[in-house]
């Protein structure tokens, strides 16, 4: 029964999956920590990327619903004529099969860019060229695309992130500002580097199976969901013994879930995975050790 229950819901999602690309993005922009004058000079500045993001067809399928996303971008400084520097939050969530509720696909802060804005002068989609502005935001668009697909059927994803990973070369080529590859913290190009390395294929793989045999699937079967979502944060867990403790993928992964991690658990049967979750995703094993004591 359950196996024709799971044929209905992967049908169901391939459907939502193919009306899942274009992007619906609320882009949000401080300017308080730069003077008055250029202020004035970025007046329409989120009116437009608003209009850049949000109206362009970012892929060959005709789809209807839209991918959930934001930018949050705050300008910290003026660097030169008409250039400024800003650090950046990127987030993007789906809705959850047969569920009144949403979940994260995407968390990243970007600290690291810095662009050029002119008033008045258009701003266009150049799929080719490397622009300082408009290639950071494509390069998220792309990653927020693949990443929804991604979830949807295994490994989907991979014609959005090569599209990212191309302007990423581009970028890096122009010296622009965070593409080199970084010693330390968030790095754009490792970060789409490890998506598309076939080492980290296992962690794609896993990032399918939480979703579709996961979240996806708690309308069917909750204990079985359950089970499933243990299994492929196992899969992450064996992955990561092998990976550098530098590696993106994974770290960007736990960004995004860890609070949906520890929700779902509560009440699970073994009490350890959430010190195995502890021990997997340091960087939050407060917030594990928080509802593990919600049993």
């Amino acid at each position: 029964m359950l196996k024709t229950i799971l044929v209905v819901v992967t049908s169901l999602l391939f459907a939502s999956s193919l009306h899942a690309q274009e992007l619906n993005c609320t882009i949000k922009i401080n300017y308080e920590s730069i003077p008055a004058a250029n202020k004035d000079l970025l007046l329409n500045f989120e009116y437009e990327l608003n209009d850049y993001v949000n109206n362009y067809k970012w892929g060959t399928d005709n789809l209807d619903e839209k991918i959930n996303c934001a930018l949050q971008i705050n300008i910290k400084n003026v660097v030169g004529e008409n250039r400024y520097a800003a650090e950046v939050f990127i987030g993007s969530s789906r809705q959850v099969f047969s569920a009144n509720k949403t979940s994260a696909m995407l968390r990243v802060f970007d600290d690291a860019w810095e662009f050029t804005y002119v008033r008045g002068r258009p701003i266009n989609h150049n799929t080719y060229t490397y622009n300082d502005l408009t290639s950071f935001v494509d390069f998220y668009a792309y990653l927020i695309i693949g990443y929804d697909y991604d979830s949807y059927i295994e490994m989907s994803g991979t014609q959005h992130f090569q599209k990212a990973a191309d302007i990423a070369s581009l970028g890096r080529s122009a010296g622009g500002k965070g593409w080199e590859q970084a010693k330390s913290g968030y790095s754009r190009i490792q970060l789409i580097q490890e998506i598309l390395n076939t080492k980290f294929a296992p962690m794609r793989s896993a990032f399918f199976k939480y979703h579709f045999t996961g979240l996806d699937s708690m309308a069917a079967s909750q204990v079985q969901a359950r089970t499933n979502i243990a299994r492929a944060i196992n899969e992450i867990g064996e992955l990561k013994k092998t990976a550098d403790p530098r590696n993106q993928i994974i770290r960007t992964f736990f960004d995004a879930k860890h609070q949906e991690i520890a929700e779902t658990f509560i009440g699970y049967p073994d009490p350890k995975i959430f010190l195995d979750l502890a021990q997997m995703d340091p960087s939050h094993q407060n917030t594990y050790e928080e509802y593990r004591k919600k049993r």
